[in-house]
């Protein structure tokens, strides 16, 4: 078993777009990610200091537009137009998850494809399954990135999925597809689970439940790559008992350090890619 060092292969990523970020500023640009946040909130707080401390590192600007938690439809479309039209913007991230009076479909049409860097916009979902150019979700991005990273090619593998979510299984689904893997897609609906995923070579897992993937759940050799972020009381836990399953899986990714620190070089690699087309 390989475990997956996703703060080394994000640590990589970060060097290249150091490098991209300081061509751009030689040229007077300056990427600028602007982070919106709605009413108070300690998760979105934290996020929020990890891209600033994140985006320092790679020459790159993040800032904050702060609206109300009762703010409405209209003043939220409001103020993202703004930053649509804000000529030194690159990227726009909206907190998540919205207040209960809002909706992810509201969200999907408000925010410019270009700097729509975390990929939720209907057109970006688009491009996605069309295959043509575009910023597909940052943590689908990084989970395909990480295959990359440690040499595994999809090409001709069957690839299961385990969750269908509009942010991370069903855009990796299309990912998978378009780099030629045989792909099966899984859900909370899905009969005898386990058949399905005793067939994978490569396993991609976002599913929201705490350790739901088991030992006898996988074949042997089985590359697992899991986007689980599960709070418990033995601390944050992924959606693969990573305990049970690390000596039949040739390589994994922990929970904390393997998606997650990749997924947010990925989301600045798309920012750096949105300034790149600024000019």
């Amino acid at each position: 078993m390989t475990p997956i060092d996703g703060k080394a292969i994000a640590a990589e990523l970060m060097t290249s777009l150091a490098d991209r970020s300081q061509r751009l500023l030689q040229r007077g640009i300056q990427p600028h990610l602007c982070f919106v946040t709605i009413g108070d909130s300690k998760p979105a707080e934290m996020y929020l200091r990890r891209l600033e401390k994140l985006g320092g590192k790679a020459g790159v600007a993040v800032s904050t537009r702060a609206l109300p938690h009762d703010v409405t439809l209209k003043e939220l479309d409001s103020s993202v137009a703004s930053l649509n039209g804000d000529p030194v913007v690159d990227g726009i991230i909206v907190q998540m998850p919205l207040p209960a009076h809002l909706t992810y479909a509201d969200l999907a049409e408000i925010i410019e494809p270009r700097k729509d860097v975390d990929g939720i916009t209907i057109r970006s979902g688009g491009l996605l399954y069309l295959g043509l150019p575009g910023h597909p979700p940052s943590t689908a991005s990084a989970m395909m990135h990480i295959l990359d990273a440690v040499g595994v090619e999809p090409r001709g593998c069957n690839a299961v999925v385990v969750g269908r979510s509009n942010v991370v299984g069903h855009p990796v689904a299309e990912l998978l597809l378009a780099a030629s893997a045989t792909v099966t897609v899984t859900h909370s609906k899905t009969r005898d689970l386990a058949f399905h995923t005793r067939q994978a070579e490569i396993l991609m897992v976002a599913v929201g439940r705490p350790q739901l993937i088991t030992g006898d759940m996988i074949r042997s050799g089985v590359v697992v790559i899991d986007a689980g972020i599960n709070p418990t009381s033995d601390g944050v836990v992924g959606d693969v008992d990573f305990g049970q399953c690390k000596d039949i899986a040739s390589a994994i990714t922990p929970v904390p350090g393997g998606v997650g620190p990749v997924t947010n070089a990925v989301l600045l690699r798309n920012l750096i890619d949105s300034a790149e087309r600024r000019e």
